[in-house]
């Protein structure tokens, strides 16, 4: 594994710590302080000990200053000198310090060198040893932070190549262990994709099979209704009708699996505007013959006639009819014989709902939104058909930026609501 980013770590911390401490020892440095004394403290010490040397010879002479003297340090005896006569007495330096005394008729000059006062350090460089020491704290600090970002992140890179290579069950959640920052996230993030992936390529796999399934089977009809023509040609007429009904069929799939890709890619999208109400009588007055030769009914209690109020939608009403009718004749061909669906139309919030019922079997589902994945039928063992008229309906209300949602109605049947938003209701103009 590079350590790209340890020294990267490193060198920043380092960069910053150098700066920072020079910064605030330059500012410190340059600021005054404003309880400093000018003291010169050796200067006052020599100051007392020249009083006290002079005030001994004065009273007792030059012996009385030798007996005052003999307890100083050495070195403090050695700044001390002693002059007579009566000439001037006055300091030759800076530091020196001079006093006349008389002691029994005679004059004499004491002068003190005091010792000059301790260098100011305020510019001397950062010590050696404290820049190891930083450098060797920085080290280990930075490598710490890196191994704590960098393995999670080679982790990453692992589960990246797994999954590019085409293992879907991988997941880096557990290995994150109890780590809860972004990272962590990340890895979450990254098993949920992994997961989304996994469920594409199932669904791929399952279109695959199923769409291959179902034209294999008309395929194979329309073969035999060939096969049967050409070994008795008296049956010409019914073998034509079976291969024209076969072809619709082959047609009928093919073109439900065209509009699904469409409605996936996006491709449908429409800036035209379409009645809510209009469509609903449009689609029952096709549905209810469907319904009447199963003895279904469809009971409504919305009166509203089209153009009454404002029931429009933005979006295409061909794909709209499309997704009403695709649910209302799922109702009819899971409901019983003798039952009623019922259909309603509400609006509230700028939205308007259509609500269609039935007495069906239901969902066995846990999750009834996966019926609105392609090629999933779950209503009844018996159920016909692809499995796509739910999916293509979902995609072509998605396209009007409507919702479509199922709930298992109690004690029996499905619970199908379409939304709508309202054009006018949501500030578009028609």
């Amino acid at each position: 594994m590079r350590l790209r980013l340890f020294w990267k770590i490193w060198l920043g911390f380092w960069a910053t710590f150098v700066l920072l401490s020079y910064g605030l020892w330059l500012y410190w440095s340059v600021q005054p302080d404003p309880t400093a004394i000018d003291w010169d403290a050796p200067r006052a010490a020599g100051t007392v000990l020249v009083a006290s040397a002079a005030h001994a010879l004065e009273e007792g002479g030059v012996a009385g200053l030798k007996r005052q003297i003999a307890a100083w340090p050495q070195i403090e005896q050695k700044r001390l000198s002693l002059r007579s006569g009566a000439g001037e007495c006055s300091p030759t330096g800076k530091r020196e310090l001079a006093i006349a005394v008389s002691s029994g008729g005679t004059g004499y000059c004491l002068r003190y060198a005091t010792p000059a006062l301790p260098k100011d350090d305020s510019d001397a460089v950062m010590p050696p040893d404290f820049l190891i020491a930083t450098a060797l704290a920085g080290l280990a600090f930075s490598a710490g932070l890196a191994w704590y970002l960098t393995k999670p992140i080679y982790q990453l890179r692992k589960g990246f190549d797994r999954l590019a290579d085409g293992d879907f069950g991988v997941r880096l959640g557990p290995a994150m262990g109890r780590r809860r920052d972004e990272i962590a996230d990340l890895a979450g993030d990254f098993d949920r994709m992994a997961e989304g992936l996994a469920e594409l390529v199932a669904a791929r796999d399952r279109l695959l099979h199923d769409v291959s399934h179902e034209l294999r089977s008309p395929l194979a009809r329309m073969r035999l209704a060939s096969g049967l023509l050409r070994r008795d040609p008296a049956r010409f007429e019914t073998s034509l009708d079976r291969i024209d009904h076969e072809a619709d069929h082959l047609d009928q799939i093919v073109g439900e699996l065209l509009t699904l890709a469409r409605f996936e890619s996006g491709a449908e999208r429409s800036e035209e505007y379409f009645e809510v109400v209009e469509i609903l009588n449009i689609v029952l007055a096709d549905v209810q013959f469907e319904a009447a030769s199963q003895n279904v009914r469809i009971e409504t209690d919305f009166r509203i006639e089209a153009g009454e109020d404002d029931w429009l939608v933005a979006g295409s009403g061909l794909l709209a009819r499309r997704a009403v009718e695709n649910v209302l004749r799922n109702a009819v061909r899971f409901s019983p014989r003798g039952e009623a669906i019922q259909m309603r139309l509400t609006r509230s919030g700028g939205n308007c709902t259509i609500f269609i019922e039935d007495v069906g079997p239901g969902i066995r589902a846990a999750e009834p939104r996966g019926l609105l994945k392609p090629f999933v039928q779950d209503r009844s063992p018996e159920s016909a058909g692809y499995g796509l008229g739910l999916a293509i309906a979902q995609r072509a209300i998605a396209a009007c930026a409507g919702t479509l949602d199922l709930a298992n109605r109690n004690p029996t049947g499905l619970s199908v609501s379409i939304t709508f938003p309202l054009a006018l209701a949501h500030g578009r103009s028609v």
